[in-house]
């Protein structure tokens, strides 16, 4: 993308902005053949930003990320009209799993139940735990004229 498109809007705000307001996201992983898989998750943000999830043994899903972590994220801020013409975010990156007992578990577990409450109610049965997404890519269409891809590192998203 060139300076000039990249100067017209704020992609940094935009990022922040869909980041903060985003519950839901499109989820794609790899299955054992190399084919894109992808679901719908609930997700929720730690203090940088970054996404976390909650998996069950029982999905696909997960199986895919315990053998390869490379995951997208997709997250839309759908709105009436054209679901184009809204500004749309993907983050690539891995995913690092935190299980009931490790380092991290319980500090995700507190970050995801804060933010999804209703997850209280399935968050400690067996076979569940939790994933910080790591993003490594940004891909941002901000509508009609706008986009940015660019490196996670170095955006100030967090506070």
């Amino acid at each position: 993308m060139t300076e000039a498109v990249q100067a017209e809007f704020d992609h940094a705000g935009m990022i922040k902005r869909l980041l903060t307001d985003a519950r839901h996201a499109a989820l794609a992983t790899l299955a054992g053949d190399g084919a894109p898989f992808s679901s719908l998750v609930a997700i929720a943000k730690d203090a940088a930003m970054r996404p976390v999830i909650i998996t069950s043994h029982l999905s696909g899903h997960t199986g895919h990320m315990e053998r390869d972590g490379r995951v997208s994220l997709l997250i839309s801020d759908v709105g009436k009209g054209d679901p184009l013409a809204h500004p749309r975010l993907t983050l690539m990156g891995r995913a690092l799993p935190a299980h009931p007992g490790e380092g991290g578990y319980d500090e995700l577990r507190a970050v995801y139940l804060a933010q999804n409450p209703k997850a209280q109610l399935y968050v400690d049965l067996p076979g569940f735990w939790f994933w910080r997404i790591e993003p490594v890519t940004i891909a941002l269409n901000g509508g009609f004229g706008k986009a940015w891809t660019g490196p996670w590192a170095g955006l100030a998203l967090a506070g």
